[in-house]
């Protein structure tokens, strides 16, 4: 099963990777689900190649993981009231200082000092929770409320949190292990407070004793006797140290000791044992303690699912199989060091890179359920259209069928009909009718024999035909004949058409059928595919995109592969010719209030510019400037950056902005770029020159073509606009 909660050790490990953000100033939270929440931490000193402050997103989860990410995930449109509380009380404040509580699985991170100061505390064991306090750790605000009566302790708002209750970590001695092994033969005496790696906390104990002894004394003893039967050195050990069964797993193996080892009263410890295993239990706190005061950052390790766990994964599109991830650990543990795994260098990286991709998996499992979901109610829409006009299909052909019988047995049935008729002109009643019928079929009758059952009270009444003019087999005349209903007041003609038109009134509602049902399930698929788009667009997690350095600015890449930055306001103005200009590069401005400092970044400072994007970035500058909404015809003009000078000649002064240019002064002569307008116009005179040309070609052939004597011709003449006039000319084709 795939590790989704930390141990004692992943928590102290993850508490010394995240020590590095001490320092940094919370800038926002934000709640992706009621239980995760994502704190947005800036490094104001700290600049990445962008030239932005250093961002951090710190991601908690009540009850099961603590770490920073590099992956963006969808938040929250509307911030819920425990995220504002968040807000409120820490936005803006420096991280001081994050650690553990004892050895438990309790994080507190300050932010602020003194007074100001102000307390996240993370909970990972049992369901978790997240609290916020003041400077004396009185609740503010929290996620889940619990309370223990019988320890006093109430974790509540308005309450005081009991850190004095966590965990103090002690090393082990000899006397502490030997009494743990001791006690082995008093199974009801262990104490199993101190087990950690998923089990309850303290608080949560009692509850759960009291249920125990309320379910009645034979289970519990019951209970007692499995567990004195199945206590192994495995467990024994995770219960008397406190660190897990995974953890005293590994310990266990180091010592050259059998985990799985049955112990009990007859069967214990030799001293040698007791002895390797003390010294291997101290190799691993001496590692803890190293983790939690040293220097030591610890790497990470994910484990890859087993060959048979992950053989029914699913395929990549190389070909290959996808690796499933299992575990992760801040120390390569005994037990999985014969299993394939992942090295990061860092704790806090593989937990991102391990919950992100078991999130990230089973956001595309459900997504996946999401669509078969949907192609499963298609599917059953389109099952049921075809099961409803197959039917009417069915009574289609079962209508011609009877009007057919009625045809092959014409005379049959007109004196069957016939005779009710007469029967009933006698005064003959229902009844007796009846009788008679079932008299003259014992006698054998044929016209009787016909008559199935009479339905007076409807008119009609059922026969019995079949076909006797086809020829048939041995095997279809020994079919039962069918049963045909027949009006009584209708002639055997009459019947089958009557029979007839039954069915062109279904043809014409099977008709009607399939044209609905196939709009209505148009209309379902297209609701459906737009419904699975959306949710595909929100259920995603994508890695965070490096930011360049020059997307701060307004930037575009010119057809020529050259990069072409311009300033958003003035004081990036300012900062493009003072830090970004560089030798070989073009400073680009307008003769315009308001246009912006452009650069062209000639990444071959031995080649000159092109002039395709010199014009491309005087048409950005311009665009970028207040001739775009004036709608003013205006130019550029392109100097050397060693003609622009960020100081003023004697006498005068340099205004900070984007006037002409803003905060510069250009010596020497410009270089003028065309006018939009007066760029675009030369394209449109070279298209009207070569229209003009075809035109003046193809009129001189229609020319040689009227002189040439034809009978029947009537020349035809209509207009053809040519650049917004018009001339009379000879129809042309024109390819």
């Amino acid at each position: 099963m795939v590790k989704v909660r930390m141990n004692t050790a992943d928590v102290a490990a993850e508490v010394k990777c995240l020590r590095r953000l001490i320092g940094m100033r919370c800038s926002n939270v934000y709640d992706l689900t009621p239980k995760t929440y994502v704190f947005k931490l800036m490094n104001s000193s700290g600049q990445t190649e962008s030239g932005e402050s250093e961002k951090v997103l710190l991601l908690m989860e009540s009850g099961v993981r603590l770490h920073t990410t590099a992956y963006v995930r969808d938040k929250s449109n509307t911030p819920s009231g425990f995220t504002l509380k968040l807000r409120k009380h820490i936005r803006t404040r420096r991280l001081e200082d994050v650690r553990q509580l004892g050895y438990d699985r309790i994080i507190l991170f300050q932010f602020g000092l003194g007074a100001n100061a102000h307390y996240v505390i993370l909970e990972l064991y049992a369901q978790g929770n997240i609290l916020l306090t003041d400077p004396d750790y009185q609740v503010l605000t929290l996620l889940r409320s619990h309370r223990d009566d019988d320890k006093g302790i109430a974790i509540m708002s308005r309450h005081r949190y009991p850190v004095e209750i966590s965990r103090v970590f002690e090393r082990t001695t000899a006397t502490k292990l030997q009494d743990a092994l001791a006690r082995v033969d008093k199974p009801e005496e262990t104490d199993s407070a101190k087990v950690d790696g998923g089990e309850a906390e303290v608080t949560d104990r009692p509850k759960k004793e009291k249920q125990g002894k309320q379910k009645g004394g034979k289970a519990s003893e019951s209970k007692k006797n499995s567990d004195a039967k199945q206590v192994t050195l495995k467990i024994v050990l995770g219960e008397a140290l406190g660190y897990g069964p995974q953890l005293s797993e590994h310990m266990i193996l180091d010592a050259g000791l059998a985990p799985n080892t049955k112990l009990s009263a007859s069967n214990k410890l030799d001293e040698d044992a007791i002895h390797v295993l003390l010294e291997a239990v101290k190799r691993f706190e001496d590692w803890l303690q190293d983790i939690i005061s040293g220097e030591k950052i610890p790497e990470g390790y994910i484990l890859m699912q087993k060959d048979n766990v992950g053989r029914n994964s699913a395929a990549s599109e190389s070909g290959g199989h996808i690796k499933m991830y299992d575990e992760f650990c801040p120390i390569l543990l005994n037990q999985f060091k014969t299993r394939e795994h992942e090295k990061f260098d860092t704790f806090d990286a593989a937990l991102d890179e391990f919950y992100s991709k078991i999130e990230s998996q089973r956001s595309e499992l459900q997504q996946k359920a999401k669509e078969d979901s949907a192609v499963q109610k298609l599917n059953k829409i389109r099952t049921d259209q075809e099961s409803r006009v197959l039917n009417l299909r069915k009574e289609v052909d079962q209508f011609v069928k009877m009007a057919e019988l009625i045809e092959y047995n014409l005379e049959d049935v007109d004196a069957a009909i016939l005779a009710v008729r007469v029967a009933l002109a006698k005064g003959m009643s229902w009844e007796d009718l009846a009788r008679m019928v079932k008299e003259e079929r014992k006698s054998g009758n044929p016209v009787a024999a016909l008559i199935d059952k009479l339905h007076l009270e409807k008119n009609c009444m059922t026969l019995l035909l079949s076909n006797n003019l086809d020829e048939m087999d041995d095997d279809e005349k020994t079919l039962p004949a069918d049963k045909v209903e027949v009006d009584i007041a209708l002639s055997a003609h009459a019947n089958a058409r009557r029979w007839y038109e039954m069915k062109k009134k279904q043809e014409s509602k099977q008709e009607k059928t399939v044209k609905a049902h196939e709009k209505a399930f148009k209309a379902a698929e297209r609701k459906t595919r737009i419904q699975l788009s959306q949710e595909k667009a929100v259920a995603t997690i994508s890695h965070m995109r490096k930011v360049h350095w020059f997307e701060k600015f307004n930037w575009f890449i010119s057809s020529e592969n050259y990069l072409v930055i311009s300033g958003r306001d003035a004081q990036q103005n300012e900062m493009i010719v003072k830090r970004y200009m560089s030798k070989g590069d073009l400073y680009v401005h307008a003769e315009l209030h308001g246009a912006s400092s452009t650069v062209i970044k000639n990444h071959r400072p031995d080649q000159a510019v092109p002039p395709l994007t010199l014009n491309q970035a005087g048409c950005f500058t311009v665009c970028h400037s207040q001739a775009w909404d004036s709608k003013i015809v205006t130019s550029a003009w392109w100097v050397y950056p060693h003609q622009v000078s960020k100081t003023a000649p004697t006498g005068e002064y340099l205004t900070v902005g984007s006037s002409k240019p803003g905060g510069v002064k250009v010596r020497g002569q410009k270089g003028k770029l065309k006018k939009m307008k007066e760029k675009y116009a030369d394209q449109d005179e070279e298209e009207r020159r070569i229209r003009m040309a075809l035109l003046a070609s193809a009129g001189n052939a229609q020319k040689k073509d009227e002189e040439t004597p034809q009978e029947n011709t009537v020349p035809v003449k209509e207009k053809v606009p040519v650049s917004g006039k018009s001339c009379s000319t000879s129809i042309l084709l024109i390819g």
